[in-house]
């Protein structure tokens, strides 16, 4: 019995084609945020001075906000911590382990994993390490 079965039309996509349209569209997303970034700059250091000016009269006034018709603000606080001396830092929290392990974050560091399970180990007890494939487009 001869098989009947359509054969597919050949197609007109190739790797080259959609390796140059990616980069394309790549170039143009980044065109884009760059375009955007450049209209909106004046806007963003035009609110940053507005601030300023809304703090300078709100610690002027010795005031913990301010009221208009058109709404209000308040100050806020953002923290930040970050580690300028490693070895310090953690001689300190196991210095008192029991009162100061919550100074430290639970969570594994990528690149000491990887090269673990690269070098033909599995991965420490309590971490889950997987890879992901992708393919990466670059210009020629």
């Amino acid at each position: 019995m001869k098989n009947t079965a359509a054969v597919p039309p050949a197609t007109s996509v190739t790797a080259d084609k959609v390796i140059s349209a990616y980069i394309k569209t790549r170039d143009l997303i980044a065109e884009k945020k760059r375009a955007y970034e450049a209209e909106v700059a004046e806007m963003v250091a035009m609110q940053d001075k507005r601030s300023k000016w809304l703090l300078t009269e709100i610690e002027r006034l010795g005031a913990k906000g301010l009221m208009s018709n058109a709404g209000t603000c308040s100050v806020v606080y953002k923290d930040s911590a970050t580690v300028s001396d490693r070895t310090a830092y953690l001689t300190w929290v196991h210095a008192d382990w029991e009162n100061r392990q919550a100074f430290l974050d639970s969570r594994a560091n990528k690149t000491a994993v990887k090269a673990l399970v690269e070098g033909g180990d599995v991965p420490p007890p309590g971490v889950n390490y997987t890879k992901v494939k992708d393919v990466q487009i670059r210009r020629k």
